[in-house]
């Protein structure tokens, strides 16, 4: 047995091995792939920001200790996959995707690479995952579905503009939650007596020919489903329903700050910053197939009382005593 001399000199040529190994540890340089659905940056720092604070607050420096690998397919969801071939050939540890189309399409070109959704409609009936408690497979995240949102609209809508009778419903007919939304609003739109007219477009170039056909349908009021390409653009679709005099209730309550009439819905920013924690988990050894989906716990009430004067609408006192925020 060594005498306890030698023995506290084997210590302390331990302890600054296991001090190295654990600082090797900490030196390790993770490289997050981003699929976003915008052509730049810019357009997305409403949500990178977030998201680079959430992983900063976790303690991963871009540069230090991770990198951001960024991919652009300006809104054309049909290069997600080659773009999402592009980061698992430049080895990305895993990949953070913007929108529900971007996680399908990563998924189908990689089984061993993670993979989080930032936001998504049902992922369940999305086919991103097995279940909301065990996702199963190499995906995980967080969701921006509640089943009631649409009905919550139309309901919405008609409590601003009482006799309203036809509601345009405005999506993007590529994104695939606008399927489970029209869904929820054909049942929900005969029961609060409302006639639904799906207006669906692809592209910006595509809004004013769809503000015209809302116009020949004598729609009185809109509502636009959740959808990225819709949120980046909302300035102009704002200013298109202004022109047409169309009162509209939104998601994202971004869409009231720049203008819109009323927002209901959950905060996607705050999802973007949420997911840094499902990266950190998996980065430390968690499987995303453990790791439960995450849906909303609060969905916010938004009005700009501006928008309402300039469309010669009194928003109802029961309505503003319920908002958890007024444009003034």
């Amino acid at each position: 047995m060594p005498s306890p001399p030698l023995r506290i000199l084997a210590l302390l040529i331990a302890i600054p091995l296991a001090s190295s190994t654990a600082f090797a540890q900490d030196k390790k340089l993770w490289k997050v792939g981003i699929l976003w659905h915008a052509a730049n940056l810019e357009e997305e720092m409403v949500m990178f920001g977030p998201f680079a604070q959430g992983m900063r607050e976790l303690g991963y420096v871009e540069g230090r200790n991770v990198i951001f690998d960024h991919t652009f397919v300006d809104e054309n969801y049909d290069r997600f996959e080659a773009r999402a071939s592009e980061l698992v050939h430049r080895k990305v540890d895993i990949i953070l995707a913007s929108v529900p189309a971007a996680a399908a399409a990563a998924n189908r070109v990689t089984k061993t690479i993670p993979i989080v959704f930032a936001s998504s409609g049902d992922p369940v009936k999305l086919g991103l995952v097995e279940s909301l408690r065990r996702p199963g497979g190499t995906m995980t995240g967080l969701s921006l579905f509640s089943p009631e949102i649409t009905t919550k609209h139309l309901e919405l809508l008609r409590e601003i503009v009482p006799g309203i009778s036809r509601v345009a419903i405005l999506g993007n007919s590529n994104n695939s939650d606008a399927a489970v939304a029209l869904k929820e609003a054909e049942r929900a739109a005969p029961l609060l007596k409302l006639h639904a007219t799906p207006v669906g477009v692809k592209a910006p170039e595509e809004f004013v020919a769809a503000f015209e056909s809302i116009r020949t349908a004598r729609a009185e009021g809109m509502i636009v489903l959740g959808d990225a390409m819709l949120r980046v653009n909302r300035k102009l679709i704002i200013a298109l329903a202004a022109t047409a005099r169309l009162p509209a209730v939104y998601g994202p309550r971004d869409y009231v700050e720049d203008g819109g009439l009323v927002a209901y819905g959950a905060c996607v920013p705050c999802n973007f910053r949420r997911s840094a924690a499902f990266i950190d988990k998996i980065l430390k050894g968690v499987n995303p197939a453990e790791l439960p989906i995450e849906q909303p716990t609060r969905l916010d009430l938004v009005i700009n009382l501006k928008t309402a004067t300039a469309l010669g609408i009194e928003i109802p006192p029961t309505l503003l005593a319920r908002a958890d925020g007024v444009i003034e």
